[in-house]
């Protein structure tokens, strides 16, 4: 963050500095902006689109959608239309739209980024004004970074709102129907919206059923065949990721199965804009209640956080260990975290296959509140069960932070994961895909069930072994 900051900082007081220099005065007369985007990418920037990417840059179509896999420069493209659009169109707002303020600065970003690679007089002539979520130019328009919040987003007037993540946005129908919409349509402007699919119960799902709407759909295979990443790359994510998220992420195929637990639409709902994820080095004052699995050959060991912050339960940390990872490590993780944050009311640990023991040596560490979970039918019902109503009364709020590279946690998949089926006997078994993991369902299960059952009596040290029916194996 520091770098990234440092480096804009000394941009715009370059930027500052050409504007006083009398000798590039007559830089502005000679400075020609192509009408064609694709030609003024590579003129300005060195970028030569490919086929796809071009189609898209061309497009003016008042209403866009993208659906794109990863890797095909969707960031990259969208960052240069905007900044096109700013310089042919002078006077102009365009707002870049993203579920969370970070989310909106990664596109921002990516803008000064491509500012910042003009040559000096290019600089001179284009940019007034650079800051980390708006960019002013001289001609009078500007590039803002906003986040997914009705209350922020009113009283803009733009002619072009991009939106990344569309799919994403909670309270989708008031941000697009009654604040995006009507602020385009005083300037007849373009509404670009993008997003990896996720939950057809929503806006953006709608936008790419829509005759209303230019549609620009790229799968792996398009961007296999421009040469951006290679079919062993490609057949290498197809065997790690659950077929669900590599449809979604790599094919742009709206896919969810029916029987998920928590339903894509459920997980958006929860998202809170303002939220991010707390870093294990930083301290916080709050009531923190952490949720313990653990694995080691086969499976992640996996720590998470919920904040207990008046009537709403937030999770502010997740943390995967590398396979292997001896307990002893994971142990002292979370001691760590009870020494930097103040106040951590429970710890809940799964203790299925890994033994009692590991209870006795959490307590001997030095860590409190200990409350040991044996997974059961039973247990792991009332877990989830309770995971999902709190979100159903919109209780629990997540962060959205979308993973830039492949080993980064996606706590919205992570989350969607778990998949349960109605048993004879009347309870639910609950599974996840082949070469999927579960392991932060259950540990944001756990957090959130020691949160509302609390430590045990007395020491407020124990293991809960919950009820177990005759009919359970």
């Amino acid at each position: 963050m520091r770098s990234k900051s440092s480096r804009i900082d000394k941009l715009l007081k370059e930027t500052e500095r050409l504007n006083s220099q009398a000798d590039l005065a007559e830089a502005s007369s000679s400075l020609e902006i192509p009408s064609d985007p694709v030609v003024f990418a590579r003129d300005f920037f060195g970028f030569d689109a490919k086929d796809y990417q071009a189609e898209f840059l061309r497009d003016l179509s008042k209403r866009i959608v993208l659906r794109w896999s990863r890797q095909a420069g969707k960031t990259t493209c969208i960052a240069l239309r905007a900044i096109w659009f700013a310089v042919g169109h002078p006077r102009t707002l365009t707002l870049i739209v993203a579920p969370t303020l970070r989310q909106s600065m990664i596109m921002s970003d990516r803008i000064l980024d491509f500012l910042g690679s003009l040559t000096k007089e290019q600089r001179y002539v284009l940019v007034g004004k650079l800051q980390r979520t708006t960019v002013l130019f001289l001609n009078g328009s500007r590039i803002v970074a906003l986040p997914n919040s009705p209350q922020l987003l009113r009283g803009y007037t733009a002619a072009q709102v991009i939106t990344d993540e569309s799919g994403f946005f909670k309270d989708d129908k008031l941000v697009f129907y009654n604040v995006l919409y009507p602020m385009l349509a005083t300037t007849d402007g373009t509404l670009i919206a993008s997003s990896t699919p996720w939950s057809k119960d929503s806006v953006f799902y709608r936008m790419c059923q829509s005759s209303d709407y230019s549609k620009h759909t790229v799968t792996c295979e398009d961007v296999v065949r421009n040469g951006l990443i290679k079919q062993s790359f490609v057949d290498e994510m197809r065997s790690q990721l659950p077929s669900e998220r590599f449809r979604r992420e790599f094919m742009s195929e709206f896919a969810e199965e029916a029987d998920a637990w928590l339903s894509q639409s459920l997980i958006v709902s929860c998202i809170d804009s303002n939220l991010s994820f707390y870093d294990f080095q930083s301290t916080h004052e709050g009531e923190f209640h952490l949720g313990v699995d653990f694995g080691k050959e086969q499976d992640f060991s996996v720590v998470v956080a919920a904040e207990k912050k008046g009537a709403f339960l937030r999770v502010v940390h997740v943390h995967r260990f590398p396979l292997h990872t001896e307990y002893a490590s994971v142990i002292g993780y979370v001691k760590s975290l009870q020494d930097r944050w103040n106040k951590i009311a429970s710890v809940c640990p799964d203790v299925t296959g890994v033994g009692n023991y590991i209870v006795e040596d959490m307590i001997r560490s030095g860590i409190r509140g200990v409350k040991g979970i044996n997974f059961t039918v039973s247990s792991k019902e009332e877990m989830a069960t309770i995971l999902r109503e709190k979100m159903r009364n919109n209780e629990v709020k997540i962060p959205y932070v979308p993973p830039r590279k492949m080993e980064d946690i996606d706590l919205t998949a992570e989350l969607n994961v778990e998949k349960f089926e109605l048993m004879k006997t009347g309870h639910l078994r609950f599974s996840h895909p082949e070469g999927s993991h579960d392991d932060v369902f259950w540990s944001t299960a756990l957090s959130v069930y020691g949160c509302v059952t609390g430590v045990l009596p007395s020491s407020g040290i124990g293991i809960a072994f919950p009820r177990r029916n005759n009919s359970e194996a």
